[in-house]
This record gives C-alpha cells, sequence and structure tokens, in this order.
C-alpha cells in the first residue's frame, strides 16, 4: 500500500475506533486546569492507527501525541494526533478530527497527509496530484487582511494563554473577526477548503500541524514559522497575502530577542 492511500485508511481507522466508544469523559489530564484531556477514544483511536501502520510499514518510525516516539529503522517517520479538539469531542461538539501524516526523514519534508472529521463526514487528503477530499474542493482563499476570518489556537498552560490573548488583541481590529474553533486540525483543514482565510497558532506539537500544514500547501497556500529569542513560536498559515499580515503585526507585537522566520509557500511555487 503507497504512503498515501495509507494515511488516510489509517485515519478511517482512527475515527472508526473512536465512534465505537462515543463521547466518553475524560481519564486524564495532561497539563494543569483542565484543559487538556484525554479519553479512551483518544488511546483507542491512535491504538488502532498505530496497528494498521505497524502491519503494513513495521519499519517505520512513530510519532504520537498519546504514546510519544517509537524510533524506526526506515526513512518514513508517521506523525499522528489521534483526536485534536478533545474538548469539543467530551462536551459533545463536532468539531473535532483525527490527522495521520508521513515525513521524510531526517528532511521532515510531509509525504502523505489525511485529516478525517467524523463527526462532519469530512475528510481531505494529500496525493499525487494534489488535495482529494469530500465533500467539497480543496483551495486556499485569496483575500485582503482586512476581510480575513482568521482562526486561532492558544496553548494550554495559563501563561501562554495570556501572551497568545495579549497578541491577538493586536490583530483583532484589523481582520474580519476572529475564531477559536478548538481543533487545530479542523482549523487548517479549513484554510486548505478556503472557508477560513488565516489561522495563527502558538507552541503547536508536531502532531497539531504536520498533516494540517501539508495540506494548506498543496492547496495553493502558505506556512511560516515565526519565533523569538525568550518568546513563543507561532505558526500562521492561509493565502499569502493574509499570511505576510499577520506576520508583520505578530512581529510588531513581541517584545522579545531576535527573530527567526521559516516560511514554506504552496507546492505549486
Amino acid at each position: 500500500m503507497d504512503l498515501q492511500s495509507l494515511a488516510l485508511q489509517a485515519a478511517r481507522a482512527g475515527a472508526s475506533a473512536m465512534a465505537e466508544l462515543g463521547a466518553g469523559q475524560p481519564i486524564a489530564y495532561k497539563s494543569d486546569g483542565h484543559a487538556d484531556p484525554v479519553t479512551r477514544a483518544d488511546l483507542a483511536s491512535e491504538s488502532a492507527i498505530r496497528a494498521l501502520i505497524a502491519e503494513h510499514r513495521g519499519d517505520d518510525g512513530v510519532l504520537a501525541e498519546e504514546s510519544g516516539l517509537s524510533l524506526g529503522t526506515s526513512d518514513i517517520r508517521w506523525v499522528i494526533d489521534p483526536l485534536d479538539g478533545t474538548v469539543n469531542f467530551t462536551h459533545g461538539l463536532r468539531h473535532y478530527a483525527v490527522s495521520v501524516a508521513a515525513e521524510s526523514m531526517p528532511s521532515r519534508e510531509t509525504v502523505a497527509a489525511a485529516v478525517v472529521q467524523p463527526a462532519r463526514g469530512r475528510w481531505l487528503a494529500l496525493g499525487p496530484d494534489g488535495v482529494t477530499g469530500g465533500p467539497g474542493r480543496a483551495g486556499v482563499a485569496c483575500t485582503s487582511a482586512d476581510r480575513a476570518l482568521v482562526a486561532f489556537a492558544v496553548p494550554n498552560d495559563r501563561a501562554g494563554r495570556h501572551d497568545a490573548y495579549r497578541t491577538l488583541a493586536r490583530i483583532a481590529p484589523y481582520v474580519q473577526d476572529l475564531r477559536n474553533f478548538g481543533s487545530t486540525v479542523c482549523d487548517l483543514a479549513a484554510v486548505a477548503t478556503g472557508e477560513i482565510d488565516g489561522f495563527i497558532t502558538f507552541e503547536p506539537a508536531p502532531w497539531d500541524i504536520a498533516a494540517g500544514l501539508a495540506l494548506v500547501r498543496a492547496a495553493g497556500g502558505t506556512s511560516r514559522r515565526l519565533s523569538r529569542d525568550g518568546g513563543p513560536q507561532v505558526v500562521v498559515a492561509g493565502g499569502a497575502a493574509v499570511v505576510d499580515w499577520l506576520s508583520e503585526r505578530i512581529l510588531a507585537s513581541g517584545s522579545h530577542g531576535p527573530t527567526t522566520i521559516e516560511e514554506t509557500r504552496s507546492e505549486s511555487q
């Protein structure tokens, strides 16, 4: 089975395992303040994904949110978020997803990616000819910053949230509006389909963004990582004009040291 097909099948396997359990209550919390719960559905989804990957590609490495890093002997590493939007899931909200990506090591170039949103009946995958999915078509929106609908995700820790909202307050007056849907994976998928014009996330984990950023770029968008000495890493994604403007505002709002910028534009550029 090729990597693209396996990524989608693995994400669907995770979604199926999750559906069998339903929206259960948290069994643990990973950070102070009960902002980062884990449920049996998270664990069941991850187990199903890992089992399918092991069946077809047992030599590959795996980096998964719940079980961590398993080293492999091949040049492929799978990056798995078995349930992004767990708080939404536990509250019966539909904005959550399963995310699976395959990276070529050591470059960490994403060569396969899939996002499945089981409650919404939606999926996106990176194939040899670009982004496929259903329902709807992929394509990043081209709009100006003042008309941009921008989604965002903030850290789980209190200090990180405080800093993130201070930055967002400098952006809010100048865009059409801001939205916090509670799932980085779903937000990046929405950027890839043009429903959201831009996305900002603070201190994302690799599994939060591996598949989603690849889908955004393949759909004609841009992503950029911004970091300052002593400050948080910020990842911005969307159409080129929106990403340029958001990056300028974010960098202007900081009070930390020198800036590092890493940019990856669309696959067609």
